[in-house]
């Protein structure tokens, strides 16, 4: 089983993210857009309930996952985490952040009950056991990834400003008890990138098979994450399509990719070291 090694240093866009967060509090489609080409923000690569030993799956976020059966359900993202004993997809739900969680007589508002209407339907979808074995089919997730390990779905809503609750410590008290069981309820003020997701990608899903969508600035090849991005298609168009790149470390990432791929692949690994990254 692949592991992350924690305290790796990554670079700190907070200062865009507040930008986009001021700037564009109705326009959810530019947030989508920085989630994807920034995936270490996206919550949950390693888990939400304590911190997982263990990279997520195919080392990528997976943007509008489709999760079709007798209903379909389209998440924003989704990572396939894990521990030793849980495979726990965390589906991600970003809202506009200038959306209220409470009408001025404190009740909920209309559009945060909505958002968690989302939630009960991503829950009801995994509810069914057809849906269950069909959620391994869907995202080509291998019996020996699986084996031995429980699904247990993560639910995360990602929705408003922590400005709406200063001063209001009622309100505030009140927002902490409207998760449910295995959800998770934040506001965009508490977003941070995860420095063990830095070299994480994010990727579609279409028949089973997995498409690069973007690589972040931080992206960096070496063993510890070969076999997982060795399964993922298109890596070359993302590296060129990453505008905060520099064109020889674009140059550089194109020509080392093969080499990765081919290592990533191979059964005689030799001595690995997860340190070694370039």
């Amino acid at each position: 089983m692949l592991q992350h090694k924690a305290g790796m240093n990554t670079k700190q866009f907070h200062t865009k993210l507040h930008e986009l967060l001021e700037n564009n509090g109705e326009d959810e489609s530019v947030l989508q857009s920085f989630f994807e080409n920034n995936p270490s923000y996206v919550p949950g690569p390693f888990g939400l309930i304590g911190q997982s030993g263990h990279y997520p799956y195919a080392g990528t976020v997976i943007s509008q996952p489709s999760l079709v059966g007798l209903t379909k359900r389209i998440p924003d993202f989704m990572w396939l985490s894990c521990d030793s004993c849980t495979i726990s997809p965390v589906l991600v739900e970003i809202e506009a952040p200038n959306k209220r969680w409470f009408n001025k007589d404190g009740t909920p508002n209309h559009q945060l009950v909505q958002a968690l209407d989302q939630l009960s339907e991503w829950k009801q979808w995994f509810s069914n056991p057809a849906h269950q074995v069909l959620f391994y089919d869907l995202f080509n997730i291998p019996s020996s990834f699986r084996e031995g390990k429980a699904l247990r779905p993560l639910y995360v809503l990602v929705y408003g400003r922590r400005s709406e609750f200063e001063g209001e410590a009622y309100l505030n008290q009140k927002r902490s008890t409207l998760a449910r069981a295995d959800e998770f309820l934040m506001t965009y003020d508490r977003i941070v990138p995860s420095s063990d997701a830095s070299d994480m990608l994010c990727s579609k899903v279409k028949n089973g098979r997995y498409y690069a969508v973007a690589v972040p600035p931080t992206f960096t090849l070496g063993p510890a994450l070969s076999q997982y991005h060795s399964l993922i298609n298109d890596k070359a168009d993302a590296v060129k399509n990453c505008k905060e790149l520099s064109e020889p470390r674009k140059q550089f990432l194109l020509e080392r990719l093969p080499y990765w791929d081919t290592y990533g692949k191979s059964k005689e690994k030799g001595i690995m070291n997860t340190g070694d990254r370039e």
